[in-house]
Protein backbone atom coordinates (compact mmCIF):
# COMPACT_ATOMS: atom_id res chain seq x y z
CA UNK A 1 0.00 0.00 0.00
CA UNK A 2 2.68 2.49 -0.95
CA UNK A 3 1.49 6.01 -1.60
CA UNK A 4 -0.08 8.95 0.12
CA UNK A 5 -0.29 9.37 3.84
CA UNK A 6 1.36 11.14 6.76
CA UNK A 7 4.95 10.42 7.62
CA UNK A 8 5.13 7.49 10.05
CA UNK A 9 5.86 8.02 13.70
CA UNK A 10 9.32 7.05 14.88
CA UNK A 11 9.52 3.28 14.95
CA UNK A 12 6.30 2.79 12.97
CA UNK A 13 6.03 -0.73 11.61
CA UNK A 14 3.54 -3.42 10.59
CA UNK A 15 2.15 -2.24 7.28
CA UNK A 16 -0.96 -4.37 6.63
CA UNK A 17 -0.33 -6.92 3.87
CA UNK A 18 -2.08 -6.64 0.52
CA UNK A 19 -4.29 -9.67 -0.24
CA UNK A 20 -2.58 -11.87 -2.82
CA UNK A 21 -5.61 -11.81 -5.10
CA UNK A 22 -5.30 -8.03 -5.43
CA UNK A 23 -1.73 -8.14 -6.68
CA UNK A 24 -0.92 -8.33 -10.39
CA UNK A 25 0.72 -11.61 -11.37
CA UNK A 26 4.49 -11.43 -11.47
CA UNK A 27 5.27 -14.94 -12.64
CA UNK A 28 3.80 -16.97 -15.46
CA UNK A 29 1.15 -19.52 -14.47
CA UNK A 30 1.97 -23.04 -15.63
CA UNK A 31 -0.17 -24.60 -18.36
CA UNK A 32 -3.16 -26.35 -16.84
CA UNK A 33 -2.43 -29.59 -18.68
CA UNK A 34 -0.69 -31.00 -21.74
CA UNK A 35 -3.48 -29.84 -24.03
CA UNK A 36 -2.56 -26.22 -23.32
CA UNK A 37 0.94 -26.79 -24.63
CA UNK A 38 -0.48 -28.73 -27.57
CA UNK A 39 -2.65 -25.73 -28.48
CA UNK A 40 0.33 -23.36 -28.32
CA UNK A 41 2.65 -25.49 -30.46
CA UNK A 42 0.96 -24.60 -33.80
CA UNK A 43 1.09 -20.91 -32.86
CA UNK A 44 4.78 -21.20 -32.06
CA UNK A 45 5.48 -22.96 -35.37
CA UNK A 46 3.50 -20.37 -37.29
CA UNK A 47 5.68 -17.49 -36.10
CA UNK A 48 8.97 -19.43 -36.03
CA UNK A 49 9.58 -18.61 -39.68
CA UNK A 50 13.17 -19.86 -39.86
CA UNK A 51 12.34 -23.10 -37.97
CA UNK A 52 15.15 -22.43 -35.53
CA UNK A 53 13.11 -23.48 -32.50
CA UNK A 54 13.65 -19.98 -31.11
CA UNK A 55 11.59 -16.83 -31.57
CA UNK A 56 13.55 -13.70 -32.32
CA UNK A 57 12.36 -10.27 -31.22
CA UNK A 58 10.73 -9.64 -34.60
CA UNK A 59 9.09 -13.08 -34.71
CA UNK A 60 7.72 -12.67 -31.21
CA UNK A 61 6.33 -9.27 -32.09
CA UNK A 62 4.38 -10.87 -34.94
CA UNK A 63 2.92 -13.37 -32.47
CA UNK A 64 1.71 -10.74 -29.99
CA UNK A 65 -1.15 -8.45 -30.97
CA UNK A 66 -3.61 -6.20 -29.17
CA UNK A 67 -7.36 -6.53 -29.29
CA UNK A 68 -7.48 -4.30 -32.37
CA UNK A 69 -4.82 -6.47 -34.08
CA UNK A 70 -2.13 -3.82 -33.82
CA UNK A 71 1.36 -5.13 -33.10
CA UNK A 72 2.77 -4.94 -29.59
CA UNK A 73 4.90 -1.92 -28.77
CA UNK A 74 8.53 -2.85 -29.35
CA UNK A 75 9.48 -1.91 -25.77
CA UNK A 76 6.83 -4.29 -24.40
CA UNK A 77 8.22 -7.08 -26.58
CA UNK A 78 11.73 -6.42 -25.29
CA UNK A 79 10.40 -6.46 -21.73
CA UNK A 80 8.72 -9.82 -22.34
CA UNK A 81 11.94 -11.29 -23.68
CA UNK A 82 13.91 -10.06 -20.66
CA UNK A 83 11.34 -11.57 -18.30
CA UNK A 84 11.02 -14.99 -19.90
CA UNK A 85 14.34 -15.61 -21.64
CA UNK A 86 15.57 -17.80 -18.78
CA UNK A 87 18.62 -19.12 -20.61
CA UNK A 88 19.66 -15.58 -21.64
CA UNK A 89 19.88 -16.53 -25.31
CA UNK A 90 18.19 -13.35 -26.48
CA UNK A 91 15.37 -15.43 -28.00
CA UNK A 92 12.33 -17.33 -26.75
CA UNK A 93 12.14 -21.13 -26.99
CA UNK A 94 8.89 -23.07 -26.79
CA UNK A 95 8.93 -23.62 -23.02
CA UNK A 96 9.61 -19.93 -22.46
CA UNK A 97 6.88 -19.09 -24.97
CA UNK A 98 4.36 -21.16 -23.00
CA UNK A 99 5.22 -19.26 -19.83
CA UNK A 100 5.01 -15.92 -21.60
CA UNK A 101 1.66 -16.79 -23.17
CA UNK A 102 0.18 -17.83 -19.82
CA UNK A 103 1.47 -14.65 -18.21
CA UNK A 104 -0.19 -12.49 -20.87
CA UNK A 105 -3.41 -14.48 -20.57
CA UNK A 106 -3.55 -13.59 -16.87
CA UNK A 107 -2.92 -9.94 -17.68
CA UNK A 108 -5.59 -10.07 -20.36
CA UNK A 109 -8.11 -10.98 -17.68
CA UNK A 110 -7.03 -7.98 -15.62
CA UNK A 111 -7.19 -5.69 -18.65
CA UNK A 112 -10.75 -6.81 -19.47
CA UNK A 113 -11.73 -6.38 -15.83
CA UNK A 114 -10.71 -2.72 -15.76
CA UNK A 115 -11.75 -1.82 -19.31
CA UNK A 116 -15.21 -1.08 -17.97
CA UNK A 117 -16.53 0.70 -21.05
CA UNK A 118 -15.20 -2.07 -23.35
CA UNK A 119 -13.40 0.50 -25.50
CA UNK A 120 -10.37 -1.74 -25.99
CA UNK A 121 -8.15 0.74 -24.13
CA UNK A 122 -7.66 1.75 -20.50
CA UNK A 123 -8.58 5.35 -19.74
CA UNK A 124 -6.97 7.42 -17.00
CA UNK A 125 -9.90 6.77 -14.66
CA UNK A 126 -9.78 3.04 -15.36
CA UNK A 127 -6.03 3.08 -14.77
CA UNK A 128 -6.55 4.77 -11.41
CA UNK A 129 -9.06 2.07 -10.45
CA UNK A 130 -6.61 -0.66 -11.48
CA UNK A 131 -3.80 0.74 -9.35
CA UNK A 132 -6.11 1.02 -6.34
CA UNK A 133 -7.13 -2.61 -6.82
CA UNK A 134 -3.44 -3.57 -6.96
CA UNK A 135 -2.94 -1.94 -3.56
CA UNK A 136 -1.32 1.38 -4.53
CA UNK A 137 -2.29 4.65 -2.89
CA UNK A 138 -0.90 7.28 -5.23
CA UNK A 139 -1.71 10.92 -5.85
CA UNK A 140 -3.70 11.89 -8.92
CA UNK A 141 -0.72 13.87 -10.15
CA UNK A 142 1.61 10.89 -10.11
CA UNK A 143 -0.95 8.52 -11.62
CA UNK A 144 -1.47 11.05 -14.41
CA UNK A 145 2.29 11.31 -14.96
CA UNK A 146 2.65 7.52 -15.16
CA UNK A 147 -0.37 7.21 -17.43
CA UNK A 148 0.81 9.88 -19.85
CA UNK A 149 4.27 8.30 -20.01
CA UNK A 150 2.78 5.22 -21.71
CA UNK A 151 -0.60 6.30 -23.11
CA UNK A 152 -1.18 7.14 -26.75
CA UNK A 153 -3.86 9.12 -28.54
CA UNK A 154 -6.82 6.86 -29.19
CA UNK A 155 -9.77 9.07 -30.03
CA UNK A 156 -10.58 12.61 -31.16
CA UNK A 157 -9.19 14.97 -33.71
CA UNK A 158 -7.15 18.13 -33.68
CA UNK A 159 -4.28 19.08 -31.44
CA UNK A 160 -3.09 17.29 -28.33
CA UNK A 161 -5.51 19.19 -26.10
CA UNK A 162 -8.53 17.73 -27.87
CA UNK A 163 -7.26 14.17 -28.09
CA UNK A 164 -8.24 11.39 -25.70
CA UNK A 165 -5.44 9.14 -24.50
CA UNK A 166 -5.57 5.52 -23.51
CA UNK A 167 -3.49 2.43 -22.82
CA UNK A 168 -3.75 -0.45 -25.24
CA UNK A 169 -3.22 -3.90 -23.75
CA UNK A 170 0.53 -3.97 -24.39
CA UNK A 171 1.07 -0.51 -22.92
CA UNK A 172 -1.09 -1.35 -19.89
CA UNK A 173 1.15 -4.34 -19.18
CA UNK A 174 4.27 -2.26 -19.73
CA UNK A 175 3.10 0.51 -17.38
CA UNK A 176 2.09 -1.89 -14.61
CA UNK A 177 5.24 -4.00 -14.79
CA UNK A 178 7.41 -0.86 -14.77
CA UNK A 179 5.59 0.37 -11.65
CA UNK A 180 6.02 -3.05 -10.07
CA UNK A 181 9.74 -2.92 -10.79
CA UNK A 182 10.05 0.54 -9.22
CA UNK A 183 8.17 -0.77 -6.18
CA UNK A 184 10.53 -3.74 -5.89
CA UNK A 185 13.56 -1.44 -5.90
CA UNK A 186 11.99 0.75 -3.21
CA UNK A 187 11.11 -2.27 -1.05
CA UNK A 188 14.75 -3.35 -0.94
CA UNK A 189 15.40 -0.40 1.34
CA UNK A 190 12.01 -0.12 3.10
CA UNK A 191 12.72 -2.81 5.67
CA UNK A 192 9.85 -1.92 7.99
CA UNK A 193 7.38 -1.47 5.09
CA UNK A 194 6.13 1.94 6.25
CA UNK A 195 6.49 3.59 2.84
CA UNK A 196 9.44 5.79 3.80
CA UNK A 197 13.17 5.23 3.37
CA UNK A 198 16.44 6.98 4.10
CA UNK A 199 19.16 6.38 1.52
CA UNK A 200 22.81 7.15 1.25
CA UNK A 201 23.90 8.65 -2.05
CA UNK A 202 25.40 5.35 -3.21
CA UNK A 203 22.25 3.42 -2.30
CA UNK A 204 20.22 5.88 -4.36
CA UNK A 205 22.59 5.46 -7.30
CA UNK A 206 22.35 1.67 -6.99
CA UNK A 207 18.55 1.75 -7.13
CA UNK A 208 18.54 4.25 -9.98
CA UNK A 209 21.03 2.16 -11.96
CA UNK A 210 18.89 -0.93 -11.46
CA UNK A 211 15.86 0.85 -12.88
CA UNK A 212 17.92 2.21 -15.75
CA UNK A 213 19.06 -1.28 -16.70
CA UNK A 214 15.51 -2.59 -16.48
CA UNK A 215 14.24 0.05 -18.86
CA UNK A 216 17.25 -0.26 -21.15
CA UNK A 217 16.62 -1.74 -24.58
CA UNK A 218 20.31 -2.33 -25.20
CA UNK A 219 21.60 -5.91 -25.34
CA UNK A 220 24.85 -4.55 -23.96
CA UNK A 221 23.46 -3.01 -20.76
CA UNK A 222 20.58 -5.46 -20.21
CA UNK A 223 21.92 -7.78 -17.53
CA UNK A 224 18.73 -9.72 -16.93
CA UNK A 225 17.19 -8.24 -13.81
CA UNK A 226 14.60 -10.98 -13.67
Amino acid sequence: SYGQGPAPAQGSHNRPPIPAQQRPPTVAPSPKDASDRDALWPIFLQVDKDRSGQLSEEELRRALVNGDYTAFDIHTVKMMIRMFDTDRSGTINFDEFCGLWGFLAAWRGLFDRFDVDRSGTISLREFEDALVAFGYRLSGGFVGLLFNTYAKNVRGRGDEVGREKGLSFDLFVQACISLKRMTDVFKRYDEDRDGYITLSFEEFLTGAQSLFLFNSISTVTDTGLY
